[in-house]
């Protein structure tokens, strides 16, 4: 048992309500159960906090939920994580120590997935393996004369990202000492992975391929934050890549389990209607025209949506809300799932794949604006987990980012797309076409329905250097007792980052000065 957990026991127990009660006063309400909201929950419940969580689907999870067709499981929208074994970089290993302190580390399987991608351009193609030492020989053996430059830029992401974590752990309020303890994340904190990338890789090859995973975080290398790419690059390749065995469903599914067994609740289909403010601060909120009270409410939604429509901006200082009108959110995704009767170990598949006709990612990415797919990722979960369809089958995800706005009727559209994303998918896996057994689609118009994201939006805000930590909307809000948990907070989008999320905001609501889960 770790020091997490042993702070967690030592704090004070309440009497629960329980499901069904009449009792409609709680220490902590929780909108929305993505994986930021239920392990803020987990964590609240776990240290004593009365929790209800309140969520307008039928499940939880998210964009890391799974749904069912026929004889197949899918993930919505989740094909790999990170942080979820003992070992890693310092102050890594974030999904574990989340588990472990819940006391259900036992409970899932997590998948090692190494090498944890394969990039295909025009004339190479490589394995992305885990490790520094393997992901650096892996590129150096394709382009030698880089390999200097290449381990001086994976040594300096592991550098960020472990002030990184340091930074979440603590509450930092001294410049000086911030810049003292963490002066690389200091220095980069508003520098792109492309300015980065100048000062260590000059073959322009090399740089598209060490930027191959760029759709992960929504932006191309001029546009994303090195800072934050630096984080979800590490994550794969020291703290480790996994998939969860069954889907991603069961990550949420357990944290749901961790919420309950401490006496918290979770109802699903409960739109909130409203959020309360009474007196300059949160009393409660308003779903299925019933009232809750409680004093603390953490929003897991989309947070336009709470600060306009479930508070009211006229709670929020001026430039509070004109700093949210500005932000920018986020492109959606369209994903074709897909089951074949290929053998795709026979085809050398990997679980995942990321296919582009261009190395210059700021072109891919200008095309994926106009509409245009040019590039996808191929994930095929069954070579890791083959428990997810029937013997002799596989399952396929072709994804590819997209804006909601590209088309006026993405139910009109949605054929066309499944269609040119399929004619990608063939020139990788010959003969797709002649054997699937099942097929659909999900446009950013469905990413919206089932998430209420603002368009769909995959990631929160974009991670722009501009919209990550510090810059970023912080956990806390300027109304008393209001705290925001996920993508559209700190730090930042990923399963990864909503884990850190949900972390920080049972922290701040707890009082402890330093993380719950170390």
């Amino acid at each position: 048992m770790n020091a997490g957990t042993n702070r967690l026991q030592g704090l004070t127990h309440r009497v629960h309500p329980t499901e069904g009660s009449r009792l409609k006063n709680y220490d902590v309400i929780v909108v929305g159960s993505g994986i930021g909201g239920l392990t803020t929950a987990a964590l609240l419940s776990k240290a004593g906090k009365s929790v209800i969580v309140l969520e307008a689907h039928d499940r939880p999870g998210g964009y890391a939920h799974g749904f069912k067709r026929n004889k197949y499981h899918f993930d919505a929208g989740v094909h790999l994580i990170s942080g979820c074994g003992p070992d890693g970089y310092r102050g890594g290993q974030v999904i574990y120590k989340v588990l472990n302190a819940l006391g259900l580390s036992g409970d899932l399987e997590f998948i090692n997935v190494d090498p944890f991608s394969h990039v295909y351009y025009p004339g190479l193609n490589s394995a992305l393996p885990q490790s520094i030492a393997a992901f650096v020989a892996t590129l150096a053996r394709q382009f030698p004369k880089e390999r200097q430059g290449l381990e001086s830029l994976v040594q300096l992401c592991l550098q960020v990202t472990e002030e990184i974590a340091l930074a979440s752990e603590m509450i930092l309020t001294d410049y000086d000492t911030t810049y003292r303890l963490m002066p690389t994340l200091c220095q980069y904190r508003k520098s792109t992975l492309d300015k980065v990338m100048d000062k260590f890789i000059r073959d322009t090859k090399l740089r598209g391929v060490f930027a191959s995973l760029w759709p992960y975080l929504g932006l191309p290398p001029s546009k994303v934050s090195f800072i934050y790419w630096a984080s979800m690059l590490i994550g794969y390749v020291v703290d480790g890549a996994y998939y969860c065995k069954g889907s991603f469903q069961e990550l949420a599914n357990t944290l749901v389990k961790g919420i309950r067994q401490h006496g918290g609740i979770v109802q699903f289909r409960s739109p909130v209607e409203k959020i309360i403010i009474e007196q300059n601060q949160v009393s409660g909120i308003i779903a299925k025209g019933t009232r809750i009270n409680a004093s603390v409410v953490v929003s897991n939604a989309d947070m336009r949506q709470t600060i306009f429509d479930l508070v009211g901006e006229q709670f929020f200082p001026e430039h509070y809300v004109q700093k949210i009108k500005s932000m920018q959110h986020s492109l959606s995704i369209f994903v074709v799932y897909i089951a074949t009767n290929l053998d795709l170990v026979k085809l050398n598949m990997g679980h995942e794949s990321f296919c582009y006709r261009d190395f210059d990612h700021d072109l891919n990415f200008a095309r994926t604006l106009r509409g245009e797919v040019s590039w996808i990722s191929i994930t095929a979960p069954t070579l890791v987990d083959p428990g997810l369809a029937p013997a002799g089958e596989h399952l396929l995800m072709l994804t590819t980012l997209l804006p909601y706005n590209a088309e006026n009727s993405w139910q009109q559209a949605k054929q066309d797309y499944i269609d040119v994303m399929l004619d990608i998918a063939t020139q990788y896996i010959p003969d797709l076409k002649q054997h699937i057994n099942f097929i659909e689609g999900g446009s950013p118009t469905t990413m919206q329905r089932y998430t209420q994201n603002y368009q769909g939006a995959a990631y929160g805000w974009d991670v722009m250097p501009t919209q990550v930590s510090p810059a970023r909307a912080k956990n806390t809000s300027p109304v008393t007792g209001l705290y925001f948990a996920g993508h559209w907070s700190s730090p930042g989008c990923g399963v990864y980052g909503v884990s850190v999320s949900g972390n920080q905001v049972a922290q701040k609501i707890l009082g402890m000065k330093n993380s719950i889960i170390n």
